[in-house]
């Protein structure tokens, strides 16, 4: 809608504006996280995640976050320079070719992603502070005026769509197993970590996973619910050069863009493959 019709370019427009023109605190903190996204912090992150998966001894977790941190950023790359052209649809619209989706956005959501999945049980910390500095980093490309809302939202849509379609796909797989498992008592060998379980054993997700998702889904709630009444709420018609439109449109899309991103991280932390109880010595299958 924002790339491809003249009112969603216009609103595009005006939060972008307005996030030029902003300068309190929000600005100054996102304009610090689009400073971090850079190739060394991006490079640090993910070799922190392969770290993190070695030392849980968990090698086979290295597949699916490497699928996913390639297959977002490839995806956005082949949007951004194949699928997508701007064009402008309505007069006083800045042109910023191949923009959609943001590749600086992707690269900040797919390193925190790939952290929160490897990071056992830091991930409870890991989310918030991920979903965080995730936001404030497309905020920040906003705020220095490499892109505009539609491009930041794109790209965290397409991380999110990673996410649960590997976390999908491994889900899947976990029940296939623990199915195949449990039609051959006797067999088998009792599996540790997220990945694991015993033949038997009740899943369940950590209680302060579950605290932190359900705070998560209430803050991204919120924001989702003042943003989007925030954007319903801006006068008609817009007013693209007028700062008493701009401002609040930049406020209310990035609490829109704060909420939708914390509701991803709480249903990453809900939809993972939870991890079992350790099993008693004599429950150990051999």
């Amino acid at each position: 809608m924002a790339v491809g019709t003249a009112s969603g370019q216009r609103l595009d427009q005006l939060v972008a504006s307005g996030a030029r023109e902003h300068d309190g605190r929000l600005s100054h903190y996102a304009e610090i996280a689009v400073g971090t996204v850079s190739i060394p912090v991006i490079a640090a992150l993910l070799v922190l995640a392969v770290v993190l998966v070695l030392l849980r001894r968990r090698p086979g977790l290295l597949l699916p976050i490497g699928t996913l941190v390639l297959g977002a950023n490839l995806t956005t790359q082949v949007i951004k320079r194949v699928l997508v052209a701007r064009e402008s649809l309505a007069p006083g619209i800045e042109i910023t070719p191949n923009s959609f989706p943001s590749g600086h956005t992707t690269l900040a959501a797919t390193a925190m992603i790939a952290l929160v999945l490897a990071g056992g049980r830091a991930r409870v910390v890991l989310a918030p502070l991920g979903a965080a500095w995730a936001t404030a980093a497309g905020l920040g490309t906003l705020v220095v005026g490499w892109h505009r809302p539609s491009d930041v939202i794109g790209a965290i849509t397409i991380v999110a769509a990673w996410t649960f379609l590997i976390l999908a796909v491994d889900g899947l797989h976990s029940r296939r197993r623990r199915a195949r498992d449990a039609a051959r008592p006797g067999h088998g060998r009792r599996r540790r970590g997220v990945k694991g379980y015993a033949p038997g054993a009740r899943l369940r997700h950590r209680p302060a996973e579950r605290v932190m998702a359900i705070l998560l889904v209430l803050i991204g709630v919120a924001g989702l619910a003042w943003g989007g009444l925030g954007l319903l709420s801006l006068p008609r018609p817009l007013v693209l050069h007028d700062a008493a439109q701009q401002l609040p449109a930049f406020l209310v899309t990035a609490a829109l863009i704060g909420g939708g991103t914390a509701v991803w991280l709480a249903l990453t932390l809900l939809l993972r493959v939870p991890t079992s109880h350790r099993a008693r010595p004599a429950d150990r299958v051999p």
